[in-house]
């Protein structure tokens, strides 16, 4: 009797270490498992990609949320300081490009930009009208164009001259409301397209048929499906 005693201890024992064993083990996998979650970690601004489709010619939206983000200039407005949609206004001209605006919980907080193509940066600095802008080399069917994002905070540009930029990558954010970012203008983004190598990052021209040299970002940027 005393040697079946001896043997259910030692059953009970066994099992009672096997329980624990499994247990430990099995806690153990569950916490490298969460902590290595890439859900929950927080990537590099610069690899942030936008959530838009792309367009059939490859292009990316140049701020999340395009399709629900009014245009006040539209491209091809002919604009003075009496009938712009943007008041105070300074400027008068045909609108070379189209402006994104912001949404209202937008106003203080970072804006990120995306790079609509792929192609090397031409040029960053502080222009007027735009305050800080960029200019990139991209193609559009196979032909070349420049492209000019206006008002944007140039410390945020931290791609180099000459640095290729990805589409959908984030080239910048925008500058901050009526500040010397974005040369007293309010917070939005100018975007423009202008037909061949030379770089012109003019915000408007005089006269209808100089309009002919940019191209209608909208056509590629504006029409995402889901």
């Amino acid at each position: 009797m005393g040697k079946i005693y001896l043997l259910l201890l030692l059953v009970l024992l066994v099992t009672t270490a096997f329980l624990l064993f499994t247990v430990f083990f099995h806690d153990k996998e569950t916490t490298v498992r969460e902590d290595n979650n890439p859900e929950d970690s927080i990537g590099n601004p610069e690899e942030v990609k936008s959530p838009d489709a792309e367009s059939d010619n490859g292009f990316i939206a140049p701020l999340d949320g395009v399709r629900e983000r009014a245009s006040k200039k539209k491209f091809g407005m002919y604009i003075t300081p009496q009938n712009s949609p943007v008041q105070p206004e300074r400027f008068t001209g045909y609108h070379t490009g189209v402006d994104f605006e912001i949404f209202p919980e937008e106003l203080n907080k970072e804006v990120a930009v995306y790079a609509i193509c792929s192609g090397k940066l031409l040029l960053k600095q502080f222009g007027s009208g735009y305050g800080g802008y960029a200019v990139q080399a991209c193609e559009l069917d196979g032909e070349p164009i420049t492209v000019t994002y206006g008002h944007l905070k140039p410390p945020s540009i931290h791609a180099g001259i000459g640095e290729a930029l990805i589409a959908g990558g984030v080239i910048g954010i925008l500058g901050a409301h009526q500040s010397a970012e974005t040369d007293g203008e309010r917070k939005h983004l100018h975007l423009g397209i202008h037909i061949g190598t030379a770089i012109n990052s003019r915000g408007y021209v005089g006269s209808e048929s100089e309009i002919l040299q940019w191209i209608d970002p909208c056509l590629y940027v504006c029409g995402f499906s889901e």
